[in-house]
């Protein structure tokens, strides 16, 4: 395995392992060397998604003898994206393209196939699979929806189309790999809906969401075959407190995993029988959602994860052949977070990636049938983590005796009396934060500073109660989650209360405008990255409000109160700010929408308000560019030592 690690290295450069007091801040700006890990069903060959000059490959290695057999490259601004085993010898990559002014790949909508050693390749799905000139061809984003494990030749899709004038209604086709030929079979019932297949290959489900009467409504489709009608099943609004998600059928095809709130108001894994309509409970943690679960290639649910403070695996099956090794590889690595990321058909050898708060995470071979594991690559390799600072979670209580879980991390060797950075997470509702390594903390940590990150009341993952006490709270009670958490930690004396800077980027950017607007003394310094500061621009700029869809979520988590939406409005109350800010940007973000970093950079100049300011022409929402990546923690470390740095 050594020789295989050898022959990646020499594909792929790297900056080295620094033993130097403070690590180069381009280290932190780098993205991952190594994306994922995939072993062939045979387990003859494994796949590495890697970067090569800036751009994704797929390198496939032969495991013995080791041998490096074929990088899969595109050519010009065309890269590598998600691919997958589609059989014993050959792969299918998702093709994705940099445009223009944009600096983040996209995806194209394509499918490229090719064997193991490079022969036979082509592309398989998309429209420039078709033979002769397509004109106005019909874009479509596809995903695997069955790999029909037992035909070498098909894979089920489905295809949902993103032209502007389509019906945007879901496309089912059985897919040649190597030729690229598809017949269709079935269309959804409802807009942009993700379909399900039994054992059968018959596709009986259709989950989409809709637009209706000023509420978005989650509907399900349910049929017997692919010669049935479609029926609606369930149907649920806004202002429902329970949900209804269809996960996969169970092996025997009498039932299908879901996933649902509707006990207790957290997200849990259940089995619902399609006869009956009986659910029966597979697993439910009493204080956090589901965060991801595990289902082998014969549809058998087998392990959940969960994250209440640390990670956490639960094996549902204790006897499944992959899920029975999660307890010991979890001893085996001290408790780090271990996860099985693809297996062999037969489930004896496992590719296992293990990370920390401290690593960025490493990929395993385990075989199962010797008990060891051989390291395969690592994440970033130019990251110690012996250098990087440690992360531990905490519960803090709110001024109203709320309990709210948070997250801190200190510079290695120091505890208290810390310059402090919070940082607000996006979203904000859906998202939350995770024991886990990160970019950001890791770079604050080694140049001194501690942070903490809450999930604050609006944050996903802790129930719907919990995220829903966020909604029309942006600016209020959210706020008052962030100012109580570091109120905690100067009343702890991890904090100085003289040195606190807040940082976020999207709804984190709109939180630390939002927090030195409401707490004008608590605050020295904010960095608001590609935030929203005016709440009724939020309603007509950006992607969001295109569709229906989009307006009704903002009337939801926002509020229809003109005066509440003035309120919670940075950009229309920098006059009581007192902290030092720097604003950062992408000009081509369409979330936040780049007018919302103009408004407020015109506020401050008519109120005289002092500040730094950064933006890139070709970015989008968050900066993808490594030089600009890096361009920004350069400018931040100044700033932040400039106005919270050493006494």
């Amino acid at each position: 395995m050594k020789k295989i690690i050898t022959a990646l290295l020499l594909l792929c450069a790297y900056i080295g392992s620094v033993n130097a007091d403070s690590i180069p801040l381009e280290s932190f700006a780098k993205h991952a060397q190594y994306q994922s890990v995939k072993i062939s069903p045979t387990g003859e060959y494994l796949a590495f998604a890697a970067l090569e000059e800036g751009k994704r490959v797929i390198a496939v290695v032969q495991r013995s003898p080791a041998k490096l057999l074929n990088v899969i490259r595109f050519r010009g601004n065309e890269q590598a994206g998600s691919y997958f085993w589609a059989n014993d010898e050959r792969l299918v990559v998702g093709l994705q393209i940099t445009l223009g002014y944009f600096a983040r790949p996209m995806g194209t909508g394509e499918y490229y196939a090719v064997n193991y050693d490079g022969s036979k390749g082509r592309n398989i799905f998309g429209y420039r699979s078709e033979e002769g000139v397509a004109f106005n061809p019909v874009f479509e984003s596809p995903s695997v929806l069955d790999m029909m494990w037992d035909d070498d030749k098909h894979i089920l899709i489905q295809g949902i189309p993103v032209n502007n004038d389509s019906s945007n209604l879901t496309n089912v086709y059985r897919l040649n790999i190597y030729n690229g030929r598809k017949r269709q079979i079935t269309r959804s019932p409802l807009k942009q809906a993700q379909m399900l297949s039994d054992n059968n290959q018959q596709v009986r489900y259709a989950v989409g969401a809709t637009a209706k009467e000023g509420k978005n409504v989650l509907q399900i489709y349910y049929r017997e075959d692919n010669d049935a009608d479609w029926s609606l099943q369930k149907e649920f609004d806004n202002d429902d407190d329970s949900s209804f998600q269809p996960l996969g059928f169970t092996a025997d095809n009498k039932g299908i995993y879901i996933r649902s709130d509707h006990q207790n108001g957290r997200d849990g894994i259940y089995r619902y029988d399609l006869n009956s309509e009986e659910m029966t409970m597979v697993y439910q943690h009493d204080r956090v959602d589901i965060s991801d679960f595990d289902i082998d290639r014969n549809n058998v649910l087998y392990a959940v994860q969960v994250e209440p403070d640390y990670s956490y695996t639960e094996v549902v099956e204790p006897a499944h052949p992959i899920g029975k090794w999660y307890p010991p590889l979890i001893k085996a690595f001290n408790g780090a977070r271990v996860q099985i990321t693809s297996a062999t058909a037969d489930f004896t050898k496992l590719t296992v990636f293990v990370s920390s708060d401290r690593d960025p995470g490493s990929f395993y071979l385990f075989d199962t049938t010797k008990g060891g594991v051989e390291q395969l690559a690592k994440v970033k390799p130019w990251i110690d983590p012996k250098q990087i600072g440690s992360g531990f979670p905490v519960a803090i209580q709110a001024r109203d005796g709320y309990t709210n879980y948070a997250y801190v991390s200190t510079p290695v060797g120091k505890e208290k009396n810390l310059p402090l950075v919070i940082i607000p997470h996006g979203g904000p509702h859906g998202p939350r934060d995770y024991w886990a390594y990160d970019d950001d903390v890791a770079f604050l940590n080694d140049n001194g500073f501690a942070t903490i990150k809450v999930n604050f009341r609006g944050s996903g993952g802790y129930g719907n109660a919990h995220e829903s006490a966020g909604y029309g709270e942006w600016g209020g009670l959210m706020i008052d989650d962030m100012t109580d958490a570091v109120k905690w930690a100067i009343k702890d004396g991890l904090a100085d209360p003289d040195r606190i800077c807040i940082y976020g980027a999207s709804y984190g950017g709109y939180a630390s405008l939002m927090s030195v607007v409401k707490e004008p003394d608590l605050y020295q310094c904010a960095v608001g990255y590609v935030g929203i500061y005016d709440m009724a621009m939020m309603f007509e700029k950006g992607d969001i409000p295109d569709s229906r869809f989009g307006q009704n979520f903002l009337k939801q988590v926002l509020s229809k109160d003109e005066a509440k939406l003035d309120a919670f409005s940075p950009a229309r109350h920098v006059d009581k700010i007192k902290a030092e800010l720097f604003i950062v940007h992408g000009e081509q973000d369409e979330r936040a929408h780049y007018d919302h970093a103009l408004l407020l950079k015109s506020k401050l100049d008519e109120a005289g308000k002092s500040y730094e300011w950064m933006t890139r022409a070709e970015e989008g929402h968050g900066f993808y560019k490594e030089e600009n990546r890096q361009a920004l923690y350069e400018a931040m470390l100044t700033f932040l030592n400039k106005h919270i740095g050493e006494k």
